[in-house]
């Protein structure tokens, strides 16, 4: 492992440690990038990979395992799932997060617009959607963004060429779809993990199904407790 690794893993302890002892989480990353002299990408990545111990078991607990959603409605967080997909496809840095979500590092959702390798991405998740289809299939894409009513054409369209009984649209807050009762989300933003009844990580399947990337940083084993050094009290 080299420093800048070596670095990063320990300000993840860190910071997992302060959450765990009841730290405000901008305050605590604030406090970790600062000790470390982390730049601000390296602050985004714990930002996005480290959690206190009850939120990663929070949502760990509401992740699906096996095959049990396919028998209901996916409801797909579009740019999101999209996003880390496209992500890997392009070859950015990944991090497995400790809540048992994989995320894109650079956070790039807000600039996001389609690329040479937006068809691409459009065409694995949809193939991985085919070869394990479940019961019914819901993109909802964010339509402040920029061309989202074109992204969810492009899934609409491959949805139909593969037989698939889904459907893919541009809404205004996709959040309040994801959520009910009677779907599964496919997502791995925070809000929506903590407000929905189960979750699937998409994203990860694809990539993983796929072979397309593995994570750059990888933070799952902070889960059990684990206390980097010394720490002030708060």
């Amino acid at each position: 492992m080299n420093e800048d690794f070596r670095v990063i893993y320990e300000a993840a302890e860190d910071l997992f440690a302060l959450l765990n002892r009841g730290y405000p989480r901008s305050s605590a990353i604030t406090w970790v990038g600062n000790r470390y002299d982390l730049p601000r990408a390296g602050r985004e990545l714990l930002g996005r990979g480290v959690f206190s111990q009850e939120a990663a078991l929070r949502r760990r607990a509401k992740k699906v395992r096996g095959a049990t959603w396919r028998s209901r409605r996916l409801a797909v967080d579009g740019h999101n799932v999209h996003i880390t997909v496209e992500s890997a496809l392009l070859g950015r840095p990944l991090v497995a997060a400790n809540d048992g979500a994989l995320r894109d590092i650079a956070a790039v959702s807000a600039r996001f617009r389609p690329g040479p390798a937006t068809q691409r991405a459009v065409e694995v998740i949809c193939r991985t959607l085919r070869d394990f289809p479940p019961r019914e299939i819901a993109f909802y894409f964010d339509s402040p963004m920029s061309r989202s009513g074109e992204l969810a054409g492009m899934y609409e369209r491959r949805l139909q060429e593969m037989g698939l009984n889904g459907s893919a649209r541009a809404v205004p807050v996709p959040e309040r779809h994801l959520c009910g009762r009677d779907c599964v989300a496919a997502s791995s933003d925070r809000a929506v993990l903590d407000g929905c009844e189960a979750w699937l990580d998409l994203g990860r399947w694809v990539i993983d199904y796929h072979g397309l990337a593995s994570p750059a940083f990888d933070f799952s084993h902070l889960i059990h407790g684990r206390h980097g050094p010394f720490l002030p009290p708060p």
